[in-house]
C-alpha cells in the first residue's frame, strides 16, 4: 500500500504526457526486462488450472441460458450451430459480437467462483499480493460470424491504456479442435520489439496499421504461432506481446482474460494508467482492479 504522502499527491496520468515522452518512455519500458522474464526465463508460460476451467466454463453455460441463450448439452464448441446470424455477428470497430455482450455483466455466484481461482489457484502460481481485474473478460468467438474480418488486428493491451507491468492470463473455457485450435496467436517480445521499433514506438500509428492493413497483420503471423493451449490450463504471459485473434473455422471458442499486476510493481508506478476507450478506466484498485489485492480476499 502507498504511503500517505503518496495517496495525497496523485501520480500523473500517462495521457498527460507529450507523445515523444509517451514514445520514450515505452521504448524504456520495452527494451527492459520484467518481472515475468525474471521469474519464468521466457514470455510465456502454460500453467495448471485444473478444477477452474470446468467450474468457469459451467459457470457460462448458466449466465448464457439464464440470458435466453440456451447451450444444448453444455456444448459450448457448438454453441454457433444454434445462434441466429445476428448473435454471431461482430462489431468492426471492436471485434465484439451480439452473443459475447450477453457475459459483460455476470453475477455474485460467477465472482465467488472466479474469486475462488484467484485466491486458491492464481496465487499458486504467483505467490505474492497481486491486483486482478476487477470484472473478467469473457469472449465468445464463432465461424460464421459476419465482419469476422475484423481478424486478425494484432495489439498489445499497453496499446488502449494498461500499464506494461501488468501480466496477461489467457484461459480457454472450450476445447480446441486441430488444426486451427483457438484462432488466437501471439508473438514473443523480442518480435513485438523489432516491430514496435518501426513505428518508433507510436502505439497510434501501429493501431492505424493493424487496422487498414490487412496484409501486415499476416505477415506477423510468420512470428506469431497460434496458441494451442488444452483446455485445463491456461497461458500466461508478458504483457508486451503482441497477439490477436482470427476467425474461425469449425467450432465456437470462449475463453476468458484476466489481467493481474503484483502489488510490488503497481506501488513502484510513476504514473497513472488510464484506458482510451469509452469508458476511459483508471488501472487503480476500486476501479480497473478488484478493490482488495489476491492475499486480502478472503481475510
Amino acid at each position: 500500500m502507498k504511503n500517505a504522502q503518496a495517496l495525497q499527491e496523485p501520480l500523473p496520468n500517462i495521457h498527460a504526457l507529450s507523445k515523444d515522452e509517451q514514445k520514450k518512455l515505452m521504448r524504456k519500458k520495452f527494451t527492459a526486462t520484467s518481472r515475468f522474464q525474471n521469474e519464468f526465463g521466457k514470455d510465456a508460460v502454460e500453467l495448471d488450472c485444473g478444477e477452474y476451467a470446468q467450474k468457469l466454463r459451467q459457470e457460462v453455460i448458466r449466465l448464457l441460458t439464464a440470458k435466453g441463450v440456451p447451450v444444448p448439452d453444455g456444448d459450448l464448441e457448438n454453441l454457433h450451430k444454434t445462434l441466429s446470424p445476428e448473435m454471431k455477428e461482430y462489431n468492426f470497430d471492436d471485434g465484439v459480437n451480439k452473443v459475447t455482450t450477453f457475459l459483460y455483466d455476470t453475477d455474485d455466484q460467477f465472482i465467488d467462483t472466479y474469486h475462488d481461482m484467484v485466491k486458491l489457484c492464481l496465487q499458486k502460481h504467483f505467490p505474492y499480493p497481486f491486483y486482478f481485474q476487477a470484472t473478467t473478460t469473457i469472449r465468445i468467438h464463432c465461424p460464421g460470424g459476419k465482419h469476422s474480418d475484423h481478424y486478425p488486428r494484432y495489439h498489445t493491451d499497453i496499446n488502449y491504456g494498461h500499464p506494461p507491468e501488468e501480466i496477461n492470463l489467457w484461459l480457454p473455457l472450450t476445447r480446441p479442435l486441430a488444426p486451427q485450435y483457438h484462432g488466437f496467436r501471439r508473438t514473443d517480445v523480442e518480435n513485438t520489439r523489432h516491430i514496435l521499433h518501426e513505428f518508433n514506438y507510436d502505439f497510434d500509428k501501429l493501431i492505424e496499421r493493424v487496422v487498414q492493413d490487412k496484409p501486415f497483420n499476416l505477415d506477423i503471423h510468420k512470428v506469431a504461432p497460434e496458441v494451442t493451449t488444452q483446455f485445463g490450463k491456461m497461458l500466461a504471459f508478458d504483457s508486451r506481446c503482441l497477439h490477436t485473434g482470427e476467425p474461425l473455422d469449425k467450432h465456437t471458442r470462449v475463453s476468458m482474460d484476466i489481467r493481474i499486476i503484483p502489488v510490488a510493481d503497481f506501488n513502484a508506478l510513476d504514473l497513472e494508467y488510464q484506458g482510451t476507450g469509452r469508458r476511459k478506466m483508471r488501472y487503480v484498485p476500486g476501479q480497473a482492479y478488484y478493490p482488495l489485492s489476491s492475499d486480502r480476499v478472503y481475510p
